[in-house]
């Protein structure tokens, strides 16, 4: 298993489709879902910064917030679990609630502690007010919601830089929910390629201001700017329906990599909806993100 800190190689397959062999589009697919078993996607990117935190300014562990199915706090407690530190989640919701819930069971294995947050609790949630609440937190590091924030960008840049590289596309496609990795692709991808932001959730307006604000924190310009694409995010974040579900379910059986309606499977379903429309030029190689969250839990749900 790789080490936590290391580069993972990038692993592309291609979708095939006959839509897209009738529109004579190219479509890949980059499996950064098998990064890891547990860090998947670009979470392993996203979480470099507080890893290295961890281990560089001496702290006893990591507390953040987050949903009861959260993918980044999984991944959180997997890596405080493997760095054999503390982790402290403040997650929406209550301890009935989470009977029978895998994930968070999955987390209480890892030895992490739950602290259960009402819904108007977490809206209002302030980390510098959980530190001094709970003083032992003052030796956490802290990780917000999603992993996402200014100082990731540049962690990021590595993983641009290596995609660039080595795989032959004119633009990538990714779900977007609070645009972390979103920002470190504007930043760092050269200005030719193309970047599409499948809005997983009702964002109005909230991504393009989050993607400004964190580039200007790191005096950051925008290299590619994101078209934003707000129609397929079925209700507003881990919405589904029955009509993503069995479009995730015959991607899966056509093509035998794996997807959830919850997040990622909204960008898949988005792609296949727009090259139906026509969206994309004849001839366009596409590339689109894979982001994990293809845990047992989300592909029942």
């Amino acid at each position: 298993m790789l080490d936590i800190f290391s580069k993972p190689e990038l692993i592309v397959e291609q979708w095939v489709s006959p839509l897209f062999e009738q529109k004579k589009i190219h479509v890949s697919v980059l499996r950064s879902d098998l990064v890891h078993p547990w860090i998947q996607g670009n979470k392993w990117y996203k979480l470099q910064i507080y890893l290295h935190r961890l281990k560089n300014e001496n702290r006893k562990g990591f507390f953040s917030i987050g949903g009861p199915y959260s993918n980044h706090l999984i991944a959180l407690s997997f890596a405080g679990n493997q760095l054999a530190c503390h982790s402290t989640f403040f997650i929406r919701g209550g301890r009935e609630e989470w009977k029978g819930n895998p994930a968070i069971n999955q987390m209480l294995e890892w030895g992490s502690e739950l602290i259960p947050l009402s819904r108007s609790d977490f809206r209002s949630f302030d980390p510098t007010n959980a530190r001094t609440e709970n003083p032992f937190l003052e030796d956490f590091v802290w990780v917000p919601m999603g992993g996402s924030e200014s100082s990731m960008i540049p962690f990021l840049k590595s993983w641009v830089d290596q995609i660039v590289e080595q795989i032959e596309f004119d633009v990538v496609v990714m779900p977007v929910a609070t645009a972390g990795t979103l920002s470190g692709f504007a930043a760092w991808l050269p200005s030719h390629k193309k970047i599409m932001a499948i809005e997983v959730l009702k964002s109005n307006g909230f991504l393009e201001d989050n993607l400004v604000t964190w580039l200007q924190a790191e005096k950051l310009a925008v290299s590619s700017k994101p078209i934003f694409i707000s129609d397929y995010h079925f209700g507003g974040y881990a919405n589904t329906n029955s009509v993503l579900k069995d479009f995730c379910k015959r991607v899966f059986k056509s093509n035998k990599f794996p997807i959830e309606s919850i997040y990622s499977g909204k960008a898949f379903y988005a792609v296949s909806g727009l090259a139906e429309k026509g969206y994309f030029q004849e001839g366009s190689r596409i590339l689109l993100l894979h982001t994990g969250g293809v845990f047992p839990w989300n592909m029942s749900r």
